[in-house]
């Protein structure tokens, strides 16, 4: 009978991670449909303070699409698209104002509370940490929406040697003091790319990417381009895929896509030696990545 392997002890375990993420920093892209569940919020959040006991530093930026929508459907207000982005309008930047800045930001502040998350939790991105202009009104007027056209690395280093955690909806400040609203997948991307983050990771209610009906485990950044060629990624997820390539190459190490909606996610993706959801970094890595994998199925057991 083959004998049972014994777990490692934990104070082992621990010192693994410590080692392998201290001083490491995450950017984590939440979207509207993780933030406004109340349980997924609840996990998220946990599994972030899990994230910064192992000297990890976290800046969450989220979006409240499902929200938005619904608020400006109670109060009549058309809600207007185009290649499904949405056009910012006056009656709808102040719905905005009030649901990601006020109701949702406060949501965030009251779950790390709860939870014990010590942090700085904003309602709009800090006016020095990007240089964002008003986005130009033609060819297509999309009202009061922001590009990034710089991002200040040194205030938001700053702000992480005295806070582990920051999180921040997708609300900007323009040049010229005006309220915006930037998608937050280009928000998180712009920060990962222009910090060097260790890892960057998109929160969504999908699981990774579909490759023949099955999560793909892992994607490199040779494959990306063939996936987007062969239409096997098409629409929202072939745009996620663009600016994955382009965050790889500009020096993000590691990109994860994982459903936000499950139950610990963000802790299963990171701490198990294969998450739920999709990994993507260089073809240069693959061997390295594997050989993690490996490792950590020698000290977790999973």
């Amino acid at each position: 009978m083959k004998k049972k392997q014994n777990k490692l002890p934990e104070f082992f375990i621990n010192a693994f991670y410590e080692s392998k993420f201290r001083d490491n920093l995450f950017i984590v892209k939440a979207s509207g449909a993780v933030i406004e569940d109340d349980e997924a919020r609840a996990s998220l959040i946990k599994n972030i303070r899990e994230l910064t006991l192992h000297g990890i530093k976290v800046v969450l930026i989220y979006g409240g699409g499902l929200a938005i929508d619904a608020a400006l459907n109670e109060r009549g207000i058309e809600i207007k698209k185009t290649n499904g982005r949405r056009i910012t309008d006056g009656d709808t930047i102040q719905v905005i104002r009030e649901v990601i800045g006020g109701d949702l930001s406060l949501k965030v502040m009251e779950t790390m509370q709860r939870n014990d998350l010590n942090g700085l939790s904003f309602n709009a991105i800090p006016a020095n940490w990007m240089k964002v202009k008003m986005r130009p009104k033609t060819p297509v007027d999309f009202g009061y929406v922001g590009d990034i056209h710089d991002i200040y690395t040194r205030p938001v280093l700053r702000l992480l040697k005295t806070a582990d955690f920051i999180a921040c909806p997708c609300l900007a400040i323009s040049d010229d003091g005006d309220l915006c609203n930037i998608n937050a997948d280009t928000i998180a991307t712009a920060l990962a790319t222009g910090l060097k983050a260790d890892k960057l990771i998109f929160m969504s209610n999908v699981d990774g990417v579909k490759i023949d009906g099955e999560t793909a485990m892992m994607i490199t950044s040779d494959e990306i381009p063939q996936l987007i060629e062969k239409n096997i990624v098409t629409d929202g997820m072939r745009v996620k895929m663009e600016n994955c390539a382009d965050a790889l190459a500009a020096g993000v190490k590691r990109i994860h896509l994982i459903n936000g909606l499950r139950e610990n996610a963000l802790h299963c993706e990171i701490f198990e030696s294969v998450g739920p959801g999709t990994m993507l970094l260089k073809e240069e890595e693959r061997e390295s990545y594997m050989n993690e994998v490996n490792v950590q199925k020698a000290i977790g057991g999973k």
